[in-house]
């Protein structure tokens, strides 16, 4: 299915989108790479069966207004919700890859009442979000590979126990080809787009039914993922990776 394309008025910017599909309006936010614009969502578009798909390319991408700075994830953010509101989207489901999922998170905690879930793969997020998701209390499905080395796999558990309503689902291990470089484990609605879409239609169609606040036997567990991670490599995120 190919989504209609187009560029509306959004403040003192234009934004392009694509759309297609009818029902509960779900956002796709792309990640930070220069190149990433809605497209990056192709493998995933037979969501439109179910859902109200739109996709915009973000300020300083695609063929949205790119202004000399672009915005942070937080006026990203903004402009997101001027779109919901030219659109008529007064609540939706929020899925973002790279700093489009930071971008998410933004937008849930500024406007928690028009977010109905969120569905985040390899965010990043921002050290000050943390604490504030604590009281969010919005069901989210986190979704890492396993040897991801933009958004480590540390900072999927910490995102996860920060939200509390969450899962984390961890993919084996991507980056083998190599034909692709390392960022190939970072792009899972491309190359994990079967299982990325699975797990996405199992958790939009009842999330509730598939989080739960983070159980205590999984401390050990964690301790030796944070582990492992500290022992292969250095930081566990960047802010504003792709």
């Amino acid at each position: 299915m190919e989504p209609a394309e187009k560029a509306v008025a959004v403040g003192e910017y234009t934004v392009n989108y694509a759309s297609a599909g009818n029902g509960e309006p779900l956002f796709l936010l792309h990640g930070s790479e220069p190149r990433e614009t809605w497209r990056v969502w192709e493998p995933l578009l037979a969501l439109a069966d179910t859902y109200r798909l739109i996709a915009p390319d973000l300020l300083g991408h695609g063929k949205s207004s790119k202004p000399q700075e672009t915005p942070d994830h937080a006026g990203q953010a903004r402009m997101l919700k001027d779109l919901a509101d030219r659109l008529g989207v007064s609540r939706a489901a929020m899925l973002g890859s790279g700093w489009g999922g930071q971008v998410a998170i933004e937008y849930a905690l500024e406007w928690p009442d028009s977010v109905s879930s969120l569905v985040l793969i390899a965010s990043a997020y921002d050290t000050e979000q943390l604490p504030r998701l604590r009281k969010l209390r919005k069901p989210a499905l986190i979704i890492y590979a396993e040897d991801d080395m933009v958004t480590q796999l540390k900072a999927g558990y910490l995102l996860r126990d920060a939200i509390g309503k969450s899962r984390l689902e961890v993919l084996g291990a991507v980056a083998r080809d190599p034909r692709y470089d390392f960022r190939m484990s970072h792009r899972l609605q491309n190359f994990r787009a079967p299982q990325v879409m699975q797990l996405t239609r199992s958790f939009l169609s009842n999330p509730f039914a598939m989080v739960a606040d983070p159980p205590e036997m999984e401390n050990e567990l964690r301790g030796q993922a944070l582990r492992k991670d500290d022992e292969k490599d250095g930081p566990i995120w960047k802010k504003g990776s792709p």
